[in-house]
């Protein structure tokens, strides 16, 4: 399960969009560099956290060397990385402009400005987004992760005991999502939570390996 929000376009769009809503995804948490290889590991056991670590870093100084080289990378259900560029002068700054010399192709003297990496685009793997969509579902929650969640304790509760009678098990993170709470907030819950014996919800597991299961 999966959040969303509903957004407004602003006015002053110019394309006849304003006022017009449409659906953003709720983030609650966003993960650092060591989650990502701890999730990494999570999933591929068999390659530990410094082998994910190293190939991740490997990874980053081979973008740095060989995009600017007018290379793009793709790499298989991620997606294709390649550079976009923008004046690193202003336009009417004529001081931090130069003269391309006058040839005969040109006929006179122009000025170039001097170019620069404005950031990298990344196109997505249409396989990646049909995979997301084929695994998830969305619900619209308030759209303010700090705020109270919508459902009450028991409510919440229910709810994550649903989800493991359905899938066997439920994650931090799953939890978090299902319930429109913060990753910290959802931690905490489940804590107190599983002290008593009546909710019917115990952990299993340790560490990134953590879930929750039917008592």
């Amino acid at each position: 399960m999966a959040n969303y929000v509903l957004k407004e376009m602003p006015a002053g769009m110019g394309n006849g969009s304003e006022g017009k809503t449409f659906p953003k995804m709720q983030v609650y948490t966003e993960f650092d560099y060591d989650k990502v290889v701890e999730l990494v590991h999570t999933n591929s056991p068999a390659f530990s956290e410094a082998t994910v670590r190293g190939v991740l870093d490997t990874l980053a100084v081979v973008m740095k060397s060989y995009l600017p080289m007018g290379h793009t990378m793709k790499i298989d259900n991620l997606g294709v990385f390649s550079l976009s560029l923008e004046f690193a002068d202003n336009e009417t700054d004529t001081a931090n402009q130069q003269e391309i010399p006058e040839t005969q192709e040109t006929g006179s003297k122009k000025k170039y400005h001097h170019v620069r990496v404005k950031g990298v685009n990344f196109k997505v793997d249409k396989r990646l987004v049909e995979a997301i969509n084929k695994e998830n579902t969305f619900e619209r929650t308030s759209g303010n992760p700090s705020s109270p969640s919508p459902y009450s304790l028991e409510e919440r509760l229910q709810r994550a005991l649903n989800h493991i009678d359905k899938h066997g098990f439920i994650t931090l993170q799953e939890y978090a999502n299902l319930n429109s709470l913060s990753y910290s907030t959802a931690s905490r819950e489940l804590s107190k939570l599983v002290l008593d014996p009546h909710t019917g919800i115990k952990p299993k597991g340790a560490a990134s390996h953590k879930v929750w299961v039917r008592r």
